[in-house]
């Protein structure tokens, strides 16, 4: 299960704590990694720094711009920049807006495409809104490629630049059933040169431990240089719909290294409300989908409708930019019906269907396809309520195809597999469809390694899963070949479905 992130309130206690009483104040630069090493200083060259609501800017430049450098951070639209740990960032000014950003250039260097997290452990603003005080330590990684350059920057901050260890808000998945991985990362800010040490704990919100989740505590390690490790909370699947719950994982007794955000909030999104997501499920072959697999919630993207006429379009920003757009045949507004024999959008002939689905630089040149609406809801002439369509989309003929389910306030029909239970010499996977169908729909169910392998751990198993008319739960059982074995890990996952959109996607095994 990926790990994104979300914008709740943080608690910034331990990072006050940060900012060391007596300490003089500095301003610098201090740059790490990808073959750069380099720390300047206002002896070196001038520094500025700039902000709006969402975003810090910082510039730094010898005398005759021999060397400078560009550094630009923001938060999540959801929230004002401001002290914390921010985590899964992108190129900012290309960015989710339900994302962080970070961009640090210089020296005629840059990535196209940023990944990275970074820790704000002082900022304050002077009365006319600009920055007084700012230390941020952040790592950034070109083209998603392991080597990364961390970084510190400090602006009038007592704040030293060592390794703080952190961990950050982020959004997980329910399922219908037993529990699925809840994953969470654990961060230091910067690499040490020593073993660090973090206990963490689980904590009640509005989720609840028993019902939501499995309350889980336990301490990580990072060894020298190893800046993040992941820990996994098990959350509690059903098709009980309890909307969207949130619990906190909290920092305590780290050795090695100070802590610098001690607590952050995991959201459980519920598939059993009505919820926005864009689902897609892409054949081999397919321009437009790459053969994979999307799920787009609301943590991961901004859903934006809109209906004209006949027409009803809803676009989506995650980084990427999809478009989703239906048109029905006349000129009446769109309404729950079958559509077929669809082609592209805006250019299909008087009396045919408009269909086109395009993102991250790819789109159809011609189209066919089909769709369904399931739900088209208005509250004025210009403003959609709610709308539930279901499509199948071909690029130029061709017989791969991209499937997809659009959800806008609206429910999801959406297949998901547990974690296996483990008995004896063998692991079962739960494959769970909610709600039931009056048709007949599958999924395919495929295992993977991870430190299990197959052929010396378990056996390899694939197969399509089948859904008859009212049937909601299928079991999936995986032989063990070692099943003495410690901590030992593998997982079910799924794919191509049909009928039906996937929601969690995988389940993990470990004996």
């Amino acid at each position: 299960m990926r790990l994104r992130i979300i914008l709740l309130t943080l608690s910034f206690v331990s990072m006050f704590s940060a900012v060391s009483s007596g300490a003089t104040p500095q301003t610098f630069l201090t740059l790490n990694g990808q073959g750069i090493n380099q720390t300047f200083t206002p002896a070196d060259g001038t520094f500025s720094v700039s902000n709006s609501a969402e975003e810090v800017s910082i510039s730094f430049h010898t005398p005759t711009f021999s060397q400078f450098w560009n550094l630009d951070f923001g938060s999540p639209n959801t929230r004002k920049f401001g002290w914390g740990e921010y985590e899964g960032a992108q190129r900012t000014a290309f960015r989710s807006p339900t994302r962080p950003g970070i961009d640090v250039s210089g020296d005629g260097a840059g990535c196209n495409t940023d990944t990275g997290r970074f820790l704000v452990s002082d900022f304050a603003l002077n009365t006319d809104g600009t920055i007084a005080r700012l230390a941020i330590d952040f790592e950034q990684h070109c083209e998603g490629a392991p080597p990364a350059l961390f970084g510190s920057f400090r602006y009038n901050s007592a704040v030293a630049a060592v390794p703080r260890v952190s961990v950050a808000n982020a959004y997980t998945l329910k399922g219908n059933a037993g529990t699925s991985d809840g994953l969470v990362t654990l961060s230091l800010c910067l690499p040490s040169t020593k073993v660090v040490q973090v206990a963490y704990a689980t904590a009640d919100a509005s989720a609840v431990q028993g019902i939501d989740y499995v309350n889980t505590t336990g301490t990580v390690t990072f060894q020298p240089g190893i800046t993040a490790q992941t820990i996994t909370i098990p959350i509690m699947g059903n098709v009980v719909a309890r909307g969207n719950k949130v619990f906190r994982v909290k920092l305590s007794a780290a050795s090695g290294a100070p802590i610098g955000s001690s607590s952050a909030g995991i959201l459980i999104r519920d598939p059993n409300v009505n919820l926005t997501a864009l689902a897609m499920s892409s054949q081999a072959g397919d321009f437009v989908g790459q053969g994979l697999e999307y799920l787009i919630t609301e943590s991961d993207g901004t859903f934006t409708p809109q209906n004209s006429g006949n027409v009803v379009t809803v676009s989506i920003n995650n980084g990427d930019s999809w478009e989703t757009d239906f048109a029905g045949p006349t000129s009446a507004r769109l309404a729950p019906g079958d559509y077929e024999n669809a082609q592209r959008y805006p250019f299909q002939p008087a009396g045919t269907p408009g269909l086109s689905v395009f993102g991250a630089g790819r789109g159809c040149n011609t189209l066919t396809g089909n769709f369904e609406v399931l739900q088209a809801g208005y509250s004025s002439v210009s403003i959609l309520q709610n709308f539930s369509a279901n499509f199948e989309q071909h690029c130029e003929g061709a017989v791969p195809a991209l499937f997809g389910w659009v959800r806008y306030h609206a429910k999801l029909q959406q297949f998901s597999v547990t974690d296996a239970v483990i008995s004896g010499s063998s692991a079962a996977f739960t494959v769970t469809l909610n709600p039931s169908s009056a048709t007949s729909l599958s999924v395919n169910f495929a295992t993977a390694d991870g430190t299990a392998v197959a052929g010396t751990d378990y056996v390899s198993t694939s197969q399509t899963v089948i859904f008859s008319p009212g049937v909601t739960e299928q079991t999936v059982t995986v032989p063990l070949l070692n099943p003495g074995a410690t901590s030992k890990t593998f997982y079910g996952k799924l794919s191509s479905p049909i009928g039906a959109a996937v929601w969690v996607g995988q389940g993990s095994a470990t004996f």
